[in-house]
This record gives structure tokens, C-alpha cells and sequence, in this order.
């Protein structure tokens, strides 16, 4: 990258991939701590309620989250299958049914959990972006790519942010969505008008 830009740009290149760098670590640190939490929440849930391979079907669980909007519901319904290939000899009405109904219960307050708190706080602390800029990211990223846009939008979001941070920092509007990111990115600007 340095090398494709103007010599005085170099400089400018380098702090903008380092604080890339920086928030992008952050928020994977954040997808890492998601995962982390729906997988104990899924797995702790489903084993008070005597559902087997809880700790698989947790796991699983978590990781599907990944997927925003369609990732919940295959986990769910992998969640379900799991569930009922465990116990294909018991009876259906009295065994599987209702098991498949905690299932689609812990799945259910799990997505309300992860819906309401989890993605909104996580991600607007570890990207420092307002809750309901998450949330128009994922938007649009559905909007633009299907799955694969929400998947990228945090992400591509960021890198968009610290981009603009660096190099349209006059603007009003740019001040406005990135002025959080000092919080994790100290401004070089800031810190030589200081020394």
C-alpha cells in the first residue's frame, strides 16, 4: 500500500493500516467474546433442560450467529436435528416434542438476548460506533451483498471510518461518526500539539 501512493502520503498510509490494524483487532475481540457468551448461554440452558450434546449443539449455535438474520435460524434447526437424532428411539409425543420445544425456547430468548444486548453493546464498544450505526451497517450490507454484506458490513464499516478519519478529518460529518475512535486510536495530531 505505502508503495502505491505519493512519498508525502506515506506517513498518512502507515497510520491509517496501524489503526486498521488496531480496530479490526478490537472487533474480532468482539465476535470472539460473542461467540464465547451464546455458546455458554446455549449450552448451560440446554443441559438444565436434559437436551443431549448441548455443549455441541452451544458451539454450533454460536458459531452460526456468525451469519447475521439466517445464521440463528440454521442453528436452530441443526440445534433441532441434533437433538432428535439422539433420541430416535424414544417416543415422539412424550420425548421429542417437548424437547424440541426447549430446543426452539433456549434458541428463541438466546436471539432476543443477542438481538437486544449482545451485537448492539459488543460491537459499539469494541468498533466505539453508536449501537444504531451497527445496526444501519448490517442494513446496508444486507442491502448491497445478501449474507455476505452483513457478514463484511462491521468490518468494511471500520476500515471505512479510520479512512476517513485520516484523510477527510475537515469535514463536520466525518468528525461526527469517527470522534469515538480516539477512545482507541490516540489522534498524532492531538499528541504533537501536546509535546
Amino acid at each position: 500500500m505505502v508503495a502505491l501512493v505519493p512519498a508525502k502520503h506515506e506517513q498518512q498510509i502507515r497510520d491509517v493500516l496501524n489503526d486498521i490494524s488496531t480496530m479490526l483487532t478490537r472487533y474480532f475481540g468482539g465476535v470472539a467474546l460473542q461467540i464465547f457468551l451464546i455458546a455458554v448461554y446455549v449450552s448451560i440452558f440446554l443441559s438444565i433442560l436434559g437436551v443431549k450434546n448441548a455443549i455441541l449443539i452451544g458451539f454450533f449455535a454460536a458459531l452460526m450467529n456468525l451469519i447475521p438474520y439466517l445464521g440463528p435460524a440454521l442453528g436452530g434447526g441443526i440445534g433441532i436435528l441434533i437433538s432428535v437424532s439422539a433420541n430416535l428411539d424414544a417416543d415422539f409425543t412424550t420425548v421429542i416434542l417437548p424437547m424440541m420445544i426447549k430446543v426452539l425456547v433456549v434458541f428463541w430468548t438466546v436471539q432476543m438476548l443477542d438481538n437486544y444486548f449482545l451485537t448492539p453493546y459488543i460491537f459499539s464498544s469494541t468498533v466505539l460506533a453508536h449501537p444504531l450505526e451497527i445496526f444501519i451497517t448490517i442494513l446496508v450490507g444486507a442491502k448491497i451483498g445478501g449474507v455476505v454484506g452483513m457478514v463484511l458490513a462491521i468490518p468494511a464499516y471500520t476500515v471505512l471510518r479510520v479512512v476517513a478519519r485520516e484523510f477527510l478529518s475537515r469535514f463536520k460529518i466525518v468528525k461526527r461518526i469517527t470522534g469515538r475512535l480516539d477512545e482507541a486510536i490516540p489522534d498524532d495530531k492531538v499528541k504533537n500539539q501536546n509535546e
